[in-house]
């Protein structure tokens, strides 16, 4: 199994099983409330855990996982350019703080060319802790998304869970889904016909100038006495 297929979230099987959409949905949420968040831990499990438990759509499940079936129903075309995005922090970083770093490595992740428009299937948040340590943790979205609100609110619980101060933070993309065009939003009369025109025009100039053609302020901590500290330029969020 390549590294890419093994750090999927279950979430990416949902729509690939042949099920209806409430069934495919109540199994991927059965996996992740027995602790199987990923394919690669799924593909762990023995054939018989996964019949006596989920029957003929879980060994489906499990031959994809494994890589048994072709890897093209998990939208995995061509080869793989691995996203990843990743900061450094200085000592003690907490709290406010670290929520900061984590909007500047998820405006940096949507910013990256690489990423072809395309949205996010899954996630990987890691850190490389005080003591030398490391932890990560995979991160299942529901459903594609390229949005920074949700990739964000999904991911700021988890910082939580650091089990020591760390003095970098990382960010993965676990697999791309389709253009974040093909999303369906709720939008009021005209403010998706704005939005478009705006996504596009900012798209435009970041493809010809960079990604570092579109900055804001972002806020870190206002009682540093070191300026890089006190504010940092991360990428313009552009709308799908």
């Amino acid at each position: 199994m390549t590294a890419l297929v093994s750090d999927l979230p279950v979430v990416a099987l949902q729509g690939r099983l042949g099920l209806g959409e409430r069934e495919a949905a109540g199994l991927v949420a059965t996996l992740e409330r027995l602790g199987v968040g990923t394919l690669g831990e799924l593909a762990r499990l023995s054939p018989a855990q996964v019949a006596d438990r989920f029957g003929p759509p879980g060994l489906r499940a499990l031959r994809i996982a494994r890589a048994e079936e072709e890897l093209l129903v998990l939208g995995v075309h061509g080869a793989w350019e691995e996203l990843t995005e990743e900061i450094e922090l200085p000592e003690g970083t907490a709290g406010s703080r670290l929520e900061r770093g984590l909007e500047l490595l998820v405006d940096r992740l949507l910013a990256a060319p690489r990423r072809r428009g395309r949205t996010l299937l899954g996630l990987r948040l890691g850190a490389v802790l005080g003591d030398g340590g490391g932890w990560s943790v995979a991160q299942g979205l529901g459903r594609p998304t390229a949005s920074g609100r949700a990739l964000r609110a999904v991911l700021l619980p988890r910082l939580e869970e650091l089990p020591a101060p760390a003095v970098s933070l990382s960010l993965r993309a676990a697999g791309l889904g389709p253009p974040a065009a093909e999303q369906l939003e709720l939008s009021r009369p005209g403010e998706d016909s704005r939005r478009h025109r705006l996504g596009a025009a900012l798209r435009e100039v970041r493809d010809a100038q960079g990604a570092e053609s579109l900055l804001r302020v972002l806020p870190v901590d206002a009682d540093s006495r070191i300026p890089e500290r006190r504010d940092l330029l991360t990428p313009y969020p552009v709308p799908p």
